[in-house]
């Protein structure tokens, strides 16, 4: 007898998620996505903050990159501001933020410890086209010569 009861249970539940699934899809797809203009803003600042640590690291100066860094990470905060009600929202920027970090990590690890050359070189040249974008937001690409 227990079974059947606790059959009936599963049964409702399953008929209310059924009805109210529609409600919760319309309600996730009213939320805007972060525009490319933000996902670059939320890479370029996590690259710099790559960049500043990797400075630090091998002790060069590290100040050019924490000025870009600190310069963009003011831009994503003003952004955000608008959308300070949406977790999910700043869970996506930061997401692509800490994202693009890792990824500029693994190259300058790959650039200043691999025993490849060839690699070094490769991993090199990705830093330098990354970062060169990123100076054409901060600075402009009159500058960067991109």
């Amino acid at each position: 007898m227990i079974a059947p009861c606790h059959q009936t249970g599963r049964t409702a539940l399953l008929i209310l998620g059924l009805l109210l699934a529609p409600y919760a899809a319309r309600a996730a797809t009213d939320r805007p996505a972060p525009s490319e203009e933000a996902l670059t803003l939320a890479t370029c600042h996590g690259r710099y903050t790559a960049a500043m640590e990797h400075a630090r690291l091998m002790g060069d100066g590290a100040d050019a990159a924490a000025f870009r860094r600190d310069w963009l990470e003011a831009l994503m905060n003003a952004h955000l501001a608008e959308f300070a009600d949406d977790r999910a929202y700043s869970i996506a920027l930061m997401s692509h933020r800490v994202n693009a970090r890792a990824e500029l990590r693994t190259l300058f690890a790959i650039a200043a410890f691999n025993g490849d050359q060839r690699r070094r070189s490769l991993a090199a040249g990705g830093i330098q086209r990354q970062l060169a974008a990123c100076d054409s937001l901060v600075i402009g690409r009159r500058y960067t010569g991109m």
